[in-house]
Order: structure tokens, then sequence, then C-alpha cells
């Protein structure tokens, strides 16, 4: 009887023992944890790092050379054209005289037209302007109709020509004579065969035959 008590007494102060050894380490970690936490920053400090942090991202950050900009900034330029003055038409502007019908009947006026063409293979300049244009409408040796008789008034017209460009110009003919200051109203041309020549300066173009009828 006087062992058992003794064992039952060295039990519950084992027991007593455990429970002190849990008590014990409850303590250190309630301990341990706040001692851990202080090292973690409060809530508004870390936002207020991160806010910090966010306005000036990059302070320190030296961004790496743009290779391909370097390369097209130092890369010479190609393919740009430099245009020179262009020079005046020589032989290749080719001068061409037409009438927009071959035959004509009694109420129809002729259309007389003159066309310029940059035969050459360059581009050129030419006055065009009716100061230097002529219509000639002729019928054997005699002259019917010449624009310069009752001409009111002329002007130069400086036209650039691109190689193979052509540019008209037209009058319509009233089919009344002319003389030449326009000093006296010429009469109605009869019905008969006529030719047109046209010429711009120098530069005449050939015959072109039509018909009044």
């Amino acid at each position: 009887m006087y062992r058992r008590r003794r064992l039952l007494a060295a039990l519950a102060a084992s027991v007593l023992l455990v429970l002190v050894a849990v008590g014990l380490v409850s303590a250190v970690a309630g301990m341990l944890g706040p001692a851990e936490t202080e090292d973690v920053p409060a809530p508004e400090a870390a936002t207020a790092s991160a806010a910090a942090a966010s306005e000036e991202p990059f302070a320190d950050f030296t961004p790496r050379p743009d290779e391909s900009a370097s390369a097209s900034a130092s890369a010479p330029v190609t393919g740009a054209a430099t245009a020179g003055p262009v020079e005046e038409c020589g032989p290749d502007l080719a001068v061409r005289a037409a009438t927009d019908r071959e035959s004509y009947p009694g109420d129809v006026e002729p259309v007389l037209v003159l066309t310029l063409e940059n035969t050459g293979e360059d581009s050129c300049r030419v006055n065009a302007g009716t100061s230097r244009m002529v219509y000639e409408v002729t019928s054997g040796a005699d002259t019917v109709f010449d624009s310069r008789h009752c001409q009111a008034g002329s002007e130069d017209a400086e036209v650039t020509l691109e190689p193979g460009q052509e540019e008209s110009a037209r009058l319509t003919w009233n089919r009344l004579r002319t003389a030449e200051g326009c000093a006296e109203a010429g009469g109605e041309a009869r019905a008969g065969y006529y030719r047109l020549v046209t010429s711009l300066g120098e530069r005449t173009a050939e015959p072109v035959p039509f018909v009044l009828e």
C-alpha cells in the first residue's frame, strides 16, 4: 500500500512536470511571436515604402542603348533625288496640228488643235503662251484665217513637259476670213478644201487637210 502511494505521487509529479513543460513552451512561443514580428514592418510603413518606390521606380536605372535606333541614325540616307534645273525644250519638242473632224457641215465651226509633245527622255520647259502660238488656215496660196490678225491680247506661259507628255490648245474658228490688222470684216469662207498649219515660235507643224461643206 505504501509503495502504491509513492508510485501515484511520482506519477502525479511527472504529469505536473509535463504540464509545466508544455506551459513553458507555450510561454516561449508567445514571447517569440512578438519578438519575430518586430522585424516585419507595420502595414502603414510598408505602404509608405511602396509608394515612395513607385514614385521613382527607375531612379537608378540606366537603359541599354537602342542599337537599331543608333544604326538607323548613323546609316546614310539613300534614294534621295536632287532635281536639277529643267532645260529648255530643244529638238525633242514636237509640234502637231489637228482638227476635231475631217469634214464640217455648213453649220459646224471647226476646232483647230495645236499639240506639243516632249519626245525626249528628260523633262524640258517651253513658253507655250498665246504670244507664240499661231493657227493658220489656207486654201492654195490664199491665207483665209490667221489667229494673229485679230488677236486681242497675248501672254507668255511657261510649261514643263515630262518625257512623253502632250499638251494641247484648241481654238474654234467661226469660218470667217481675216485680214492683217483686223481692219475689215471678212466674209464667210466658201465650201472647199483647206489646210491647217500650227506653229509655236520657230517650230511649225505639218499641214493637216480638212473640208468645209
